[in-house]
């Protein structure tokens, strides 16, 4: 009898505990059910926000300054698309040169370029927006994600974002084309840490561990995560990832200098990319846009339609490696990126408040006329 006794109150123990833990796990379920449909309402919301403050496409007027931007390019022997944007009008959209000079195509204003280090500027916004639905931080330790990393522990999402880990590749990279994963992988075994932290401070392995930190955290690749949050809701019609460009009617080649003090264009050497370093570039410089998509894309980002404009305060903020900071250049009268590789060199330079700015897009990058002091003079300019 008291064993009997002895297993019914065991039983009806069991049952009372097994049942507050179902309630337990459904008030839990319920919550992270209301979190997510927050996240829902607040996706929509942005979707709106982004779809009523879309800047329209505005044609040019013809007119001494069109004339003298033109002259300008010219005599400095541009290649490629130019844009420029005052007081949210377009006042000046050209091609310049070849996109394919074998088929004597020439660059227009639909011209697509690999924007290569301004993609940095996109992947620190990615992982900007998770730390506002609180899913990261910028005090984040990348141990929490890579701990076989040197110092690992000692080095912050923000670090990375500013690139002042201290973190340098020991080698350019794997000769075989890799998968995102792989990629990361990769670079977590041949990554070392220097000292002082900002020796070396510019070196893309920062955002290719941020990269792959965003992947984790959303379960999903980088690139799905990047159309996710630019290309579809923005409707880039013109940007992808290099992996899939392939014959794309706009594609333009990039094509190489042959000396170090070459001012004029030439189509005599194409460059060609390898496949490996398509997948290299993880999170730091596979990416094509045409003028128009970069610079909508950076305005809505500054219009605080793709992270709240306190986010974007805070991750624009000068770094130690000043003035630098979240994948950007600071400056005074707003903000600048620029990239080189391949052939292509790309350049932005936008107010803070992506009311204003200038984008050149060049698929003839020559070091000795660099298309940067260009788009610099014609953005200082643009005040006058």
């Amino acid at each position: 009898m008291l064993a009997v006794i002895g297993v019914a109150g065991g039983a009806v123990y069991w049952r009372t505990n097994h049942q507050e833990f179902r309630t337990q796990q459904a008030r839990k379920q319920a919550n992270t059910r209301k979190r997510e449909q927050a996240l829902n309402v607040e996706e929509k919301k942005r979707q709106a926000k982004v779809n009523r403050t879309a800047p329209k496409k505005l044609s040019t007027k013809t007119s001494k300054q069109t004339t003298r931007v033109t002259r300008y390019l010219n005599r400095n022997h541009f290649v490629g698309s130019a844009l420029i944007v005052k007081n949210n009008r377009i006042i000046y959209r050209k091609g310049f040169g070849y996109a394919n000079y074998a088929t004597k195509q020439r660059n227009s204003t639909k011209s697509e370029y690999q924007i290569l280090s301004i993609q940095k500027s996109l992947t620190a916004v990615m992982a900007m927006k998770l730390i506002h639905q609180g899913k990261l931080s910028l005090n984040t330790r990348l141990s929490k994600y890579y701990p076989k990393v040197k110092n690992a522990r000692n080095i912050t999402i923000r670090n990375l974002m500013d690139m002042d880990s201290g973190l340098v590749m020991n080698r350019t990279g794997s000769y075989r084309p890799l998968k995102e994963k792989e990629v990361v992988k990769y670079a977590t075994e041949h990554v070392i840490n220097r000292s002082p932290r900002n020796k070396d401070w510019y070196q893309p392995v920062n955002f290719v561990l941020l990269a792959g930190i965003i992947s984790k955290i959303t379960h999903t690749s980088y690139k799905k995560y990047f159309d996710k949050l630019f290309t579809k809701p923005l409707r880039l019609k013109g940007t992808g990832f290099v992996q899939q460009w392939g014959s794309r009617p706009n594609r333009t080649l990039g094509y190489h200098w042959l000396k170090s003090t070459q001012i004029k264009q030439n189509y005599d050497k194409q460059y060609h990319e390898a496949r490996a370093s398509m997948q290299n570039e993880l999170g730091t410089g596979q990416v094509f846009m045409t003028a128009w998509d970069l610079y909508k894309t950076e305005q809505h980002i500054l219009r605080g339609n793709i992270i709240p404009q306190s986010s974007v305060a805070l991750l624009h903020q000068p770094g130690s490696n000043a003035p630098y900071g979240g994948g950007i250049y600071n400056q005074n009268n707003g903000i600048r990126s620029h990239g080189i590789g391949y052939g292509y060199e790309s350049s932005i330079f936008i107010t803070r408040n992506g009311r204003s700015g200038v984008v050149l897009l060049s698929n003839d990058y020559r070091p000795a006329n660099s298309i940067q002091d260009l788009a610099a003079k014609l953005f200082d300019n643009l005040a006058t």
